[in-house]
């Protein structure tokens, strides 16, 4: 081998050595292990959404797996499925339990497509209320519709699901999807956890009509959790000083959540079991942390029983 040979294949030699220390010292995207993603067309809605479905590695339980529907899944699926992929690998096969994660979005990188989740996410407006129909709002039955004549049937061909032991969580907006679904829809879900529900939207009016729609419905054994931060809302007596303090104190958030768990109070007779919990010191983005947190083992709770 001649010199200018040797010196060749030394300096390759060095330029793929530098390529590979380069190559490891890259940083690369982060992947959700067990979990992927695909964009679907809404015939319901006419419109596309981003599906995050976390993938069990365990056989299904008799009966199938329990499911968790999440709204905003941009934002809140990623928690959701760390928490159901470290549910399923614990040690103690006593402990152990796997549920699928549905998270419901929106194409697109943002954390909330904010005007698409509004029309979503609010039940049609009273008539009273309007002037005029608003197309930013009211699609909620459309997209109830997508939900369980679309998604659904989607997700169950390709896992063995539990239709008993199915689960709706919302947050804000979401909340008040939550809560529409279980008062028009109480057959799409079993559980229902409902986060700072936007209850003050359009003046109260899914408050008004709660007792009225649900006690007109068919008896049915639900579980509906409601939560909400502490510092959601001012103590009464207090004026507000800042623009910030002002919003909260018009949207009552602490005040309604109540109101709502107490107005439902007679309907325990028809088998639904309420829950509510309030985190103190918690504001209204910090309450949909705290109820994620919360949200897988409200989803494995046992199947209700049927009357």
């Amino acid at each position: 081998m001649n010199a200018s040979m040797a010196l060749l294949i030394a300096s390759l030699g060095l330029t793929i050595a530098s390529a590979q220390t380069a190559k490891a010292d890259e940083w690369t995207s982060v992947v959700l292990p067990q979990t992927e993603q695909r964009d679907i067309h809404s015939h319901n809605t006419g419109d596309d959404y981003r599906i995050f479905i976390s993938q069990p590695q365990q056989p299904a339980p008799p009966g199938g797996y329990p499911v968790l529907y999440v709204l905003d899944g941009n934002a809140l699926f990623p928690m959701l499925a760390v928490q159901a992929n470290a549910r399923e690998s614990r040690p103690d096969p006593a402990t152990r339990a796997s549920v699928v994660v549905v998270g419901i979005g929106y194409p697109g990188d943002a954390l909330y497509d904010v005007d698409r989740r509004a029309r979503d996410y609010t039940p049609p407006a009273k008539a009273a209320k309007h002037d005029r129909e608003d197309a930013r709002y009211g699609g909620a039955d459309q997209f109830l519709a997508f939900v369980r004549t679309e998604l659904k049937p989607l997700i169950e061909a390709r896992y063995p699901i539990n239709p008993h032991r199915q689960t709706l969580f919302g947050h804000s907006h979401g909340g008040l999807l939550t809560l529409y679904a279980l008062m028009t829809q109480p057959d799409a879900f079993q559980n229902y956890l409902a986060a700072s529900p936007s209850i003050w939207w359009n003046d109260g009016q899914l408050l008004e009509q709660s007792f009225e729609v649900l006690s007109a419905s068919s008896p049915h054994l639900k579980q509906l959790s409601l939560t909400v931060g502490g510092n959601e809302e001012p103590e009464i007596g207090t004026a507000p000083t800042s623009e910030r303090e002002r919003h909260l104190t018009e949207r009552r958030m602490r005040s309604n959540v109540q109101a709502l768990y107490e107005r439902l109070k007679p309907l325990e007779r028809q088998g639904l079991k309420r829950i509510l919990i309030i985190y103190p010191n918690a504001g209204h983005s910090e309450n949909a942390t705290l109820t994620a947190a919360g949200a897988i083992s409200f989803a494995l709770q046992p199947e209700v029983p049927t009357r």
